[in-house]
């Protein structure tokens, strides 16, 4: 197996800092997924960063108050079947210590062979099974994923039933808070895709919850700035301390962006952070003070 070391330098645009928890700034899942595949592709040219599977976001990548960049590191093993496992990895002193910490954020594996393009289940994609309500955009910003207004990307609001969530984003037009699409499209499409699938588990589980990996995201077709598109949350999963989620993002003729499925959701707060009392409420008391 051969190894790889890219140091690697993250540019901090300035709408990144509307995206905190517990009130500091922290780089959104979305973009470090962009910063290891830029790596890779620069490191292999041919490598479909498009397509990617066993990721896990092991630690949050705070975004200090002055910083431009962050300086970080890319370590790559190629295996033997031409597959790279990428670690995004960050140095740094703790206060009064001499020792340098290593802190590992994430890894993802790009593997060699191109999958198969799904079947995309038009007939279901935009119907819930069962009861549902509905969250305005407004609420869902003020109450629920309190991010800054460049991450405010859900448009109208957030249908939410037992059986899922469906939700329609407006993507940042170029020049307005947009980050280059490139082959992944725009970052702001599945970041606003994991804002439905936070409500769902606000609603359905009781529990705030981040996403913390995913077995698979393969992108069939990159959103661009200015677009809008549909995106459909469906559970697998539900425990105390785990969600997991398939996620389908499409246009409104059913025609397929990307899929991520097995995506991995967890209360990162040790349980400080909790989802205010009217989201648990019967469906019509709830959806009256959501509104």
């Amino acid at each position: 197996m051969d190894t790889a070391c890219l140091e690697v330098n993250i540019e901090v645009a300035p709408h990144l800092r509307d995206h905190c928890f517990e009130g500091r700034a922290v780089l959104p899942a979305v973009e470090t997924v962009r910063a290891v595949a830029t790596a890779v592709r620069n490191f292999r040219p041919k490598t479909t960063v498009g397509w990617m599977t066993a990721v896990r976001f092991d630690k949050f990548l705070y975004i200090e108050p002055d910083s431009r960049q962050i300086a970080a590191q890319v370590d790559l093993a190629v295996h033997a079947n031409g597959d790279i496992t990428a670690r995004l990895l960050t140095r740094g002193r703790a206060p009064k210590v001499a020792i340098t910490r290593v802190k590992e954020h994430a890894t993802i594996c790009f593997p060699m062979t191109e999958p198969d393009t799904p079947r995309v289940p038009t007939q279901r994609l935009a119907v819930l099974a069962g009861k549902s309500i509905e969250i305005p955009a407004d609420v869902i910003y003020r109450e629920l994923v309190p991010f800054g207004p460049a991450y405010h990307n859900i448009r109208d609001g957030v249908q939410l039933a037992e059986s899922g969530a469906l939700a329609k984003i407006a993507l940042p037009a170029a020049g307005d808070d947009a980050s280059p699409a490139g082959e992944l499209g725009s970052p702001f499409a599945l970041d606003a895709a994991f804002h439905a699938a936070c409500v769902w588990g606000q609603r359905y589980a009781g529990i705030v919850a981040f996403p913390v990996g995913f077995d698979q995201r393969m992108v069939v077709k990159p959103t661009i700035a200015g677009q809008t598109c549909d995106c459909r949350i469906t559970p697998v999963k539900k425990s105390p301390d785990l969600l997991v989620f398939d996620i389908w993002i499409y246009d409104r003729n059913g025609s397929l962006f990307e899929i991520v499925s097995g995506v991995r959701m967890r209360d990162v707060s040790a349980g400080r952070k909790k989802p205010p009392g009217w989201m648990r409420t019967d469906d019509q008391k709830g959806a009256a003070i959501a509104r």
